[in-house]
């Protein structure tokens, strides 16, 4: 009986031998908090204590899991290690957490076993970052600026790495920016964004979506409001146009912001310039250093006015008009020293009774410098009875006789420039009272244009 007793309590003992101290397993956990679609990973160590090689493999207890199936071959008392990759398929496991078993056993006996417990945290991608602030500029963004800046603060909210992740922001009022960065475990971090905003951007609230990618898959998509403060954009154009001894220059600064703005704007003009210039506006004020002048307009424009400035150095005018003049004085001057002039005078010889002769000069004057040619000169006498005589160095061509009326015509005379020369002649007469004597004509051509002149008239008293 107690032969009996001892056997059975010998297999009791060999079964424990097997089932406890057959095989051991330890684990290190690598990553065990994943998200859905991830792999979990463990190192595992397998122990064979038994004093026989043995074939060996393993499985989980829940199915839903997928892993590689792996049989190894152990020697007694010999180790192996190897690592568990345990995916979550996103058709069979939702965001849980998860205590699975780890099942290793013989391949050669059943009863040959061990289980380790494994713990793996699935959680949602939606949930591993959280945009903790949007951050921008107390006065809001200013899209007179050439750049602005928004800083993002994101939390990981898990002590999981991730890394090469994308940031993104998208407005209607800027172009898309981007970034990759890597997260550490439960890192809060901070990228600063440049951003060009749109001229056209008004003064108010405006959305901008946060989003945080890791390939295709979105951890974060959120949407904040930034604020386009009150602001003074005002663009300055000019524009020179150079002409032949003009210069215009058009200024015109337009407030494309949203409030008041007070503007001056300053144009320089040298002394010399400045005789010749004209502006419109009228400057504001006009200040004064060395031989410069600074024309100074002071204004101020509502939002959307602009304001205009022309200023024009014009050398052109001036010349165009000293030319004119000089032309006209040429003009002046070469009429008034050129052609014929002519002078009459009257020498008379008394008698008792009156007048009884008289000598009559014509001073014939050339007052250009040019030759002039067949001239011809006309005196009348009226009331005279006898025919003039005593010509001196130039006779008349023809003295025509109507009554007591005589007319004297000289023709084809010719007057070099400068040239002086007397007509004379002498007539007898009876003046008791008095008599006017009609002023001599000329006749002559200067080129294609004929001049008629007359001198002077004389008046005879007895």
């Amino acid at each position: 009986m107690k032969r009996l007793m001892f056997l059975f309590l010998f297999m009791f003992l060999l079964a424990l031998g097997v089932n406890g101290t057959g095989l051991e397993v330890d684990t290190v956990t690598v990553d065990n908090l994943i998200m859905v679609g991830e792999e979990a990973l463990f190192d595992v160590t397998i122990t064979n204590e038994q004093s026989f090689d043995d074939k060996v493999t393993f499985l989980i207890t829940d199915l839903n899991w997928e892993w590689d199936k792996e049989f190894f071959t152990i020697g007694s008392l010999k180790s192996k290690t190897f690592q568990l990759r345990l995916s979550a398929p996103a058709s069979a496991v939702s965001p849980n957490r998860y205590s699975l078993n780890l099942k290793v056993y013989s391949t050669t006996n059943s009863d040959v076993y061990v289980y380790e417990p494994l713990l793996i945290t699935v959680f949602d991608e939606t949930n591993l970052l959280k945009l903790e602030k949007l951050d921008y500029s107390r006065g809001g963004l200013d899209p007179s600026r050439e750049t602005n800046n928004l800083r993002v603060i994101i939390k990981n909210q898990y002590d999981k790495a991730v890394d090469d992740v994308e940031i993104s922001l998208e407005s209607k009022i800027f172009e898309t920016v981007s970034r990759k960065v890597s997260f550490a475990e439960a890192e809060l971090i901070s990228e600063e964004f440049e951003v060009d905003l749109s001229s056209w951007a008004s003064e108010g609230w405006h959305d901008v979506n946060v989003i945080v990618k890791k390939g295709d898959v979105v951890l974060l998509n959120e949407v904040k409001k930034i604020m386009i403060g009150a602001h003074a954009d005002v663009k300055e154009d000019k524009e020179v146009r150079n002409g032949f001894l003009i210069e215009r220059t058009y200024i015109s600064k337009k407030n494309e912001g949203s409030i008041v703005s007070d503007e001056s704007y300053r144009f320089r003009l040298g002394s010399f310039e400045r005789i010749f210039s004209r502006v419109n506006p009228k400057p504001t004020l006009i200040e004064k250093a060395g031989n410069d002048y600074y024309y100074v307009w002071k204004f101020s424009l509502e939002s959307g006015e602009s304001y205009d400035i022309y200023v024009e150095i014009n050398y052109r005018d001036p010349l165009a008009l000293l030319i004119i003049l000089i032309v006209i004085i040429y003009f002046i001057f070469y009429f008034a020293e050129s052609g014929i002039s002519i002078k009459k005078r009257v020498l008379t010889i008394r008698s008792k009774e009156g007048v009884s002769s008289m000598k009559i000069l014509l001073a014939l004057k050339n007052k250009g410098r040019r030759e002039i040619k067949n001239v011809r000169i006309v005196d009348q006498l009226f009331n005279v009875k006898k025919t003039p005589s005593d010509y001196g160095t130039l006779r008349p061509s023809k003295v025509n006789r109507k009554g007591d009326d005589v007319i004297l015509v000289w023709d084809g005379i010719s007057l070099v420039g400068k040239e002086e020369r007397i007509i004379s002649y002498r007539v007898d007469v009876e003046v008791k009272a008095s008599i006017r004597l009609p002023g001599a004509m000329v006749r002559y051509k200067i080129g294609n244009r004929s001049v008629i002149i007359r001198s002077n008239s004389s008046l005879v008293v007895s």
